[in-house]
């Protein structure tokens, strides 16, 4: 069989969002607006948008939903080759509605309805598949998170065998999304045999915390035998890459942004990093790109951003000097600083 060229593969789930109208909240509202979300999902649309090949791997119900999130895909130009679809298990999709916490803040709160959805049936089986092969094969680069595992039995399988069937010279990217609540009354080993393959590893400092009990790269790099870097994210300060037997670190300032929303932030700073590394990139160019894509997701209440950079836009990003980034504010009532693509696909949206 063929299949399209690919430099990079993410494996995940991906699931129609439902948004109240005027963010109301669930019970009060009656009209919705429709979006696809996911870890993996959003990393291969945003990866697409900014030129680079990318292969989404997964499935998703033999429905109306499925035909939604394929649409979305193909518009954002992600490759859809090794999407299966199921006429047993229906799409997985959940709910957003924005609540006010007990500090007057505005922010999300998210409701999923995904057990038994047609991605949580991925599985070692996923992995022999002609078109997963040859997505896998073609690619420089493939990426999945710590959701994936928590999906079920089966996904946790799918990830224990995915170091070995990478060609030689590809990089495992792994963000490690840790999500206590999808672990409940389950064990984390799933999770440590994916990290174990990994050899780049994206983490915010709290969940490394809340997971490893710590943030010292080191002492990582000693816990996971194939992990070659690390890339910590301390949330609006700054991003740090650390790479294995490499006594200098690359540290780069978070842009200022006036947040919207965080949610898709963190998939938005890999997909902008990846897109870096496909292409070469030293550290410091990568980091900025993942900064400026999560920028752009931050300014939005969907999941993805809205704009991302085109090729003059990455230019400016990788070339300003450090006193223009260190000056950029982004912010939605005012022009970014850098050139962009199009919006995402809000197909019926």
């Amino acid at each position: 069989m063929t299949t399209s060229p690919s430099t990079v593969s993410t494996i995940g789930e991906a699931m129609v969002v439902l948004l109240p109208e005027g963010q109301l909240p669930v019970a009060e509202a009656r009209e919705y607006r429709t979006g696809v979300g996911g870890a993996e999902f959003n990393v291969a649309s945003s990866l697409a948008r900014l030129g680079v090949p990318t292969h989404w791997i997964s499935r998703v119900g033999d429905d109306g939903f499925g035909d939604y999130i394929l649409e979305t895909a193909r518009h954002d130009g992600v490759l859809t080759d090794a999407v299966e679809r199921d006429d047993h298990r229906p799409t997985g999709l959940y709910v957003k509605e924005t609540v006010v916490g007990a500090d007057g803040d505005r922010r999300p709160r998210m409701h999923y309805y995904r057990s038994g959805s047609a991605a949580s049936a991925l599985g070692a089986d996923t992995l022999r598949h002609d078109a997963t092969r040859a997505a896998v094969a073609a690619s420089t680069i493939v990426h999945t998170s710590g959701i994936t595992p928590a999906l079920s039995d089966s996904t946790a399988d799918l990830v224990g065998e995915l170091g070995g069937t990478l060609p030689d010279g590809a990089v495992l990217s792994v963000d490690l999304n840790f999500r206590p609540r999808l672990w409940e009354r389950r064990s984390t080993a799933a999770l440590h045999r994916l990290l174990d393959q990994a050899s780049v590893l994206f983490l915010g400092t709290d969940e490394a915390e809340l997971f490893f009990g710590h943030t010292d790269a080191e002492r990582l790099f000693a816990d996971l035998p194939t992990l070659q870097r690390i890339v910590l994210k301390d949330e609006e300060n700054a991003a740090t890459t650390v790479h294995r037997g490499v006594a200098e670190h690359c540290v780069v300032r978070s842009l200022s942004v006036d947040v919207v929303e965080t949610v898709g932030a963190g998939d938005a700073f890999a997909a902008g990093y990846l897109a870096g590394l496909a292409d070469g990139l030293d550290d410091t160019a990568c980091t900025r790109l993942g900064h400026a894509v999560a920028a752009s997701t931050l300014i939005c209440h969907g999941d993805r951003p809205e704009l991302v950079p085109d090729a003059p836009g990455v230019r400016t990003i990788v070339e300003a000097d450090d006193a223009s980034w260190a000056s950029w504010r982004i912010a939605a009532d005012r022009p970014l600083p850098w050139s962009t693509a199009g919006s995402p696909g809000t197909v019926g949206a």
